[in-house]
Order: structure tokens, then sequence, then C-alpha cells
């Protein structure tokens, strides 16, 4: 771990004025069961799904009787739910080796494309 950087920043936080203030305080510090190193998160980039056009489309399904709900008293509570949506997460949600359908224009550039096939992002 380089904790010399993490020096550094406080220190050019202090010069900047950035430092609001600096407590001592207990924290579980996750370790490696082997080698006793400290494990840090790796965070990496979240991939959300635009929920609005989606849930506007199963909401006027209902309203034009295409998909009927059976039990009524529920209608009430799907239009809500769809109404007050937020974008959703999908990175959480998948499970180790599924592919977003994602294809990155050079490694590294932060430029992707977004496609349903190899064909359609060439």
């Amino acid at each position: 771990m380089d904790f010399e950087a993490r020096g550094k920043l406080w220190d050019a936080m202090d010069k900047e004025g950035l430092l609001i203030k600096v407590e001592d305080h207990v924290n579980r510090v996750p370790r490696s069961q082997r080698g006793g190193e400290i494990v840090e998160p790796l965070v990496s980039t979240q991939w959300f799904v635009k929920m609005k056009s989606l849930a506007e489309k199963a909401i006027g399904r209902v309203r034009d009787g295409d998909i009927v709900i059976e039990l009524q008293r529920f209608e009430k509570v799907y239009f809500k739910w769809l109404e007050y949506i937020r974008d959703g997460c999908v990175s959480r949600q998948l499970w180790w080796g599924h592919r977003i359908p994602v294809w990155y224009v050079e490694e590294h550039s932060g430029e992707y494309i977004v496609a349903r096939s190899d064909e359609e992002a060439a």
C-alpha cells in the first residue's frame, strides 16, 4: 500500500485549507487471511439503465388494456412504482462473467459503444 501517497494527499489538502477537522477513530481494516495485507475495495465503472422510457411503455400498455393486472387494487401500486422509478444500476446486479453489451473503442480511452451485437458495434 502506498501510505506515503496518503500522507502527501493530507498535507496538500491541509496546505489548500480543505481540511475541516482531523479526528482519531477506531476502524476495522480488512486484511488478507494469508499474508495480512490490507484489502481495499477496487472502484470500478458502474453501468445504469435509464428507466423512464421503459416505465412509460409499461404504463401505456396497462392503460391501453394490452396488459391486464388481474387484481385491480394492484394497478395503483403498479402505476405509482413505475411513475417514481429511478435509473437502475445493472453492474451491481450482474453475476461474475455476465457481459454488458458495451464495446470499448480503445482500451483506457474512456470511449465506448453500446450495441446489441459485434456487427452493430462495428
